[in-house]
């Protein structure tokens, strides 16, 4: 959810306040003769040393009655060779419409002691395909030993909420993060995942400094099956009380915002009510015996005739009228748009605001609002989700990083004859994780010449693993599903050469009933087979398709985080040509499970069964919880390399004596 909340500085800044002189901003300076600095052995294979990461979010009072907020940071970074030479040789401030740079100065220092300043001349814009906008300039006649030294200030849109991460790849020897206000404001701050030292200063007339002081923060390697970003060492802040005009009662409360994103998406016109009734009657929801049958139809009836534009800020795209008409919506809109359609449904639900986990959580003791990103609907009495503005996930399914994990949802309630919403802060649980599942069934027989095989393979998606399938060849052209095929093919056989193929419940709508996305194709492969004199190997392990291997030198610092629960059920027969015997089969055995208080929680497991010349291989892969702590990492990594392990396999066919 974007800063809509910024709505609400009216009840910060509608107050007159009579200032006689506007305090300055806090002006950032650098020393006049800089020397080298030394650094520790340990540092050494480091590919460059942050020495110092200083920032300064300052909020100021203006004339015009208005809150400005200013930003600066300030860096100085060893360069210890050519990958830190290449990390840091360039600079990048973000800025948009709403912000500014206002001061920027850089220099190199040299080994030598020489010092090259930054021509602010050389400075450009660009936009990146994304749409971001940042100022670049390069860092001249960087060299190994050189450190590099830079500060700027941004005058930005002023938001009461905020997260300031002091941890990066490179190691940060000394990060100080400053936080200035008018002493008429209380902010509060909350650190994640770090020890730091904070102390407040209200010796300046006017304001309020706290300060952060975080040192020796390691550098964080991104590790396999983590939430990167959500585990960085991180401080977030908020606005709680404005003693000017508030004196004593807390703003920006969870409750706050459930009211508010109650009021904004409840809020119906009778034209657009009536627009609404319309829709629901040509398309017979209403009629529906089942309220789950009726979420269902209305929408998948949205999701196919509706276009969401997530920046679409046209009043058209938030009219509910409007929008029934251009079929175009923006995120507000098509919200308050499925709110009109249950209400009038008469099924009851919640407006949900959900964060990502891998980046960021809602956490119920800081009501930093600015996590609140994803809307939601949750139907208490189905105890079921809806994403709205996901055309490719259906109910009951949401974007699973969206789950798992804290999420604010605005429970109604009726106050005399006024509706509002209280706020109630608690996990989106995902779906159990038999409902998620990534199967193959795969059927092998020699060709008739022994120097290939003959392979029918099916690949079943289910859940979670479905939609992400689904999407991919609801989306793409004609050419584009050819490639996607050719590549799964080639994935699970080695070959591209696919003799026939079919799909079975592409339709975003099998999503609803739970049908699995199949891809059924048959396959000619020479590269799973080979002769070796009288005996032939075929590399059945190859059937379950590439694995991931896991080999981490280091310790591991983070949990272990999976997308969403699930399972992978492979089934693999194989018919042993006549007059051949496997000597090898125990190989296809094997046994790597973890379980709490006697519950498998995780596991790979493989068996196989002879039936005259038909082997049949039945393997079980399955993570059943979303997380498992740091403590279970090396039973984790024995179940992800059993994967990789069983992919090596290979089957010796003799011939029978």
């Amino acid at each position: 959810m974007k800063k809509v909340f910024l709505l609400i500085l009216i009840c910060l800044t509608s107050q007159l306040i009579l200032f006689a002189q506007i305090p300055p901003i806090e002006k950032e300076q650098w020393d006049g003769k800089p020397v080298m600095h030394q650094i520790s052995s340990k540092y050494a294979n480091e590919p460059a040393v942050v020495l110092l990461d200083k920032r300064r979010v300052e909020f100021i009072d203006d004339p015009k009655n208005e809150v400005l907020e200013y930003y600066t940071q300030h860096r100085i970074i060893h360069i210890n060779d050519d990958h830190g030479i290449e990390y840091f040789n360039k600079v990048y401030i973000h800025f948009n419409e709403s912000s500014d740079v206002v001061d920027v100065h850089a220099r190199t220092i040299l080994p030598n002691g020489k010092i090259i300043e930054f021509d602010n001349n050389t400075m450009k814009d660009i936009r990146q395909e994304d749409g971001n906008q940042y100022k670049i300039f390069a860092l001249e006649g960087l060299e190994k030993g050189c450190e590099v030294e830079y500060y700027y200030t941004s005058i930005i849109e002023t938001s009461y909420f905020g997260r300031e991460i002091f941890q990066t790849r490179i190691p940060v020897m000394a990060s100080i993060l400053e936080l200035v206000y008018p002493s008429r404001l209380v902010f509060e701050t909350k650190l994640y995942n770090c020890q730091s030292r904070v102390d407040t200063d209200s010796t300046k007339a006017g304001k309020t400094i706290f300060r952060c002081n975080t040192r020796e923060i390691p550098g964080a390697d991104e590790e396999k099956y983590s939430s990167y970003e959500s585990n960085l060492s991180r401080m977030e802040y908020k606005l709680s009380y404005n003693n000017a005009t508030h004196a004593g009662e807390r703003l920006f409360t969870w409750n706050d915002l459930a009211k508010k994103i109650f009021a904004d998406y409840s809020f119906c016109t009778d034209k657009e009510n009536k627009s609404v009734l319309e829709m629901i009657k040509s398309n017979g929801w209403a009629k529906l015996s089942e309220d789950e049958s009726k979420i269902m139809a209305a929408e998948n009836y949205i999701k196919k005739n509706f276009m969401f534009k997530q920046d679409y800020k046209s009043g058209q795209g938030n009219d509910i009228e409007q929008m029934i008409k251009t079929k175009i919506a923006g995120t507000k809109g098509i919200i308050r748009l499925y709110g009109a359609v249950f209400r009038n449904l008469d099924i009851n639900f919640q407006f949900v605001l959900a964060a990502d986990r891998n980046n960021y959580v809602i956490d119920k003791t800081f009501e930093n609002w600015d996590n609140c990103d994803y809307p939601l609907l949750y139907f208490p009495k189905q105890n079921k989700y809806m994403a709205p503005t996901r055309a490719d996930f259906r109910y009951p399914l949401i974007f699973p990083s969206w789950g798992a994990a804290n999420a604010l949802f605005c429970k109604g309630i009726l106050i005399g004859n006024h509706s509002t919403a209280i706020a109630e802060v608690h996990p989106i649980p995902l779906e159990d994780y038999q409902k998620s599942y990534d199967n193959v069934e795969s059927n092998i027989e020699l060709a008739e010449n022994q120097d290939s095989l003959n392979i029918d393979l099916k690949l079943i998606f289910g859940g979670y693993a479905a939609a992400y399938y689904r999407e991919g060849f609801n989306y793409a052209t004609a050419d584009q599903i050819n490639g996607i095929m050719k590549e799964l093919v080639k994935n699970m056989t080695g070959s591209e050469k696919i003799i026939s193929s079919d799909l079975q419940n592409v339709e975003f709508e099998s999503e609803n009933l739970s049908k699995p996305f199949i891809i059924h194709a048959k396959v000619k492969s020479a590269d799973m087979v080979e002769r070796a004199g009288n005996k032939i190997l075929v590399k059945i392990g190859q059937a379950i398709g590439q694995q991931v291997e896991m080999y981490q030198e280091k310790p591991r610092m983070t949990p272990v985080s999976i997308e969403y629960p699930h399972f992978e059920a492979r089934k693999i027969q194989l018919t042993i040509p006549d007059g051949y015997t496997i000597k090898n089969l125990n190989d296809l055995k094997m046994e790597q499970v973890y379980e709490e208080n006697g519950e498998r929680t995780m596991g790979f497991s493989s068996n196989f069964e002879q039936k005259g010349n038909t082997i049949t291989v039945t393997i079980m892969e399955d993570y059943r919880k979303t997380y498992y702590p740091v403590s279970q990492f090396e039973e984790f990594k024995k179940i992800i390399n059993a994967s990789s392990d069983f992919n090596k396999v290979v089957l010796v066919l003799e011939k029978a004596k």
